[in-house]
């Protein structure tokens, strides 16, 4: 064979073997998890399989098969941002009563500790894989061990520069002109250069409401009820945020593609101890990450709160430092039993209920909403809600029986503000009992 092809036939100064493939697998799992940008104070700079899909910006793709309804305003789109796709996709979310209320918290929430924690986690398996190849001269496992620092490096930052840009928009979004809150802040721009502006009264007319009812469904047909403030919609629930400095950003993605080839092609020359260990954390880490270990919404944190107790534990889901969410369920009193007579009636709030034997109706959560006429056409519109048919209107009958039991009892939120809190696990929330009334003639209207 002719030069320089037979050099090549026997050219093989090393070896490489095929177990970096195994930093391919977990893509699916690592992309719903991590792509919800939920923080883990404990696994936060820990090393995770499938990191390319930082480097493609992968967790940053859209999802489809999520429709959003507004109920208030009529609004409806399947277009949702990738964060809270993600996030949706990774709760326990019943089929129809599960309730999410999004707020805007006037004091930052800052966790410096929690990060510690991760650092330090992070530093003391990160350190003894370095000290260990250098010790053993293992110089293709010290080349992998750094090419996972980097790579931990890059996750990092293009996690926290989305966390940031969602920050961003918290601040920047205001009321919309036609609710109240929206209104005066208008007056006070107006108050600066015109001392003769009359401010906007309260009472003076009917506002907009700031928070809307939001119902969201979901790829395997479960319906998740939200209240939104309407002006956060558009530029954090629906558009995907941008990062501040894009060109920072694709530059940072180019070092991870770099930092993971060199990840990929040295695990599988490292001496057999470093392939162990490297493979070991990595999916360890890896499992915990996918089950929320360190988060707000952590799996294992929501199974031992929820333990002997009928009904799943509220717990509260921070996006970035201002903006939370408390989720919870609508509580077990307010469903419906039909009576021996045939006829509906409320459950009564001492008795207790089995998970499995709580309604899946949607039924009911419609009537739980205490939809007005304008919202029941929407939904109607949207094929959320049967046709009439003549020779059967059973359907109709039963939920006009219950919303007339809603509207005779109303189901406002300082019924919940009794019985949900997230510190405590139960059910209160003193913000939704403020911000939340229903009833025939208050629907859902914020404060």
């Amino acid at each position: 064979m002719p030069y320089p092809w037979g050099a090549l036939v026997s050219w093989a100064p090393f070896k490489i073997d095929a177990l970096g493939l195994v930093t391919l697998l977990g893509a699916d799992e690592v992309n719903s998890s991590v792509g919800r940008l939920a923080p883990s104070y404990w696994l936060e700079y820990m090393p995770l399989l499938a990191s390319f899909i930082f480097a493609n910006d992968r967790f940053r793709s859209k999802q489809t098969a999520y429709t959003l309804y507004n109920v208030s305003s009529g609004i409806v789109t399947g277009n949702l941002a990738s964060w809270f796709t993600r996030w949706m996709q990774v709760q326990d979310f019943q089929t129809s009563r599960s309730l999410v209320y999004w707020e805007i918290e006037q004091v930052p929430r800052n966790q410096p500790g929690g990060f510690i924690v991760a650092g330090i986690i992070s530093l003391v398996f990160n350190g003894l894989l370095i000290a260990m190849t250098v010790l053993a001269g293992d110089w293709y496992g010290f080349a992998n061990a750094v090419a996972l620092a980097v790579l931990i490096g890059v996750r990092s930052y293009l996690l926290q520069t989305n966390r940031n840009a969602i920050d961003r928009a918290v601040e920047v979004a205001k009321p919309l002109r036609t609710t109240f809150a929206g209104a005066m802040d208008e007056w006070r721009e107006r108050i600066k250069t015109d001392s003769d502006a009359v401010q906007p009264q309260k009472d003076s007319r009917e506002w907009r409401p700031e928070v809307v009812k939001i119902i969201v469904a979901m790829p395997d047909s479960r319906l998740v009820t939200m209240f939104i403030p309407e002006h956060l919609l558009r530029p954090i629930f629906v558009t995907d945020v941008t990062p501040s400095s894009l060109g920072l950003y694709r530059f940072v993605q180019w070092i991870g593609w770099a930092a993971f080839s060199v990840h990929i092609v040295t695990l599988g020359m490292a001496q057999l101890a470093a392939q162990i260990y490297v493979v070991v954390v990595m999916v360890t880490s890896t499992v915990l990450v996918c089950y929320g270990v360190g988060c707000d919404d952590s799996r294992v944190y929501k199974w031992w709160c929820g333990r002997g107790e009928d009904i799943p534990p509220v717990y509260a889901f921070w996006a970035g430092k201002r903006l939370k969410a408390t989720v919870l369920e609508w509580p077990p009193h307010f469903e419906f039993i039909r009576t021996k007579d045939g006829s509906w009636s409320r459950r009564l709030s001492t008795e207790t209920v089995k998970p499995n034997k709580r309604s899946t109706a949607r039924q009911d959560l419609y009537a739980w909403l205490d939809l007005s006429s304008e919202e029941m056409n929407s939904l109607s519109d949207w094929h959320l809600l049967p046709h009439r048919r003549g020779h059967d209107d059973s359907w109709w009958m039963d939920f006009e029986a219950k919303r007339l039991l809603v509207q005779r009892d109303p189901l406002d939120a300082s019924t919940l503000s009794h019985t949900v809190n997230p510190s405590s696990n139960k059910v209160t929330s003193d913000r939704v009992s403020g911000d939340i009334e229903l009833g025939e003639n208050k629907r859902f209207k914020p404060k």
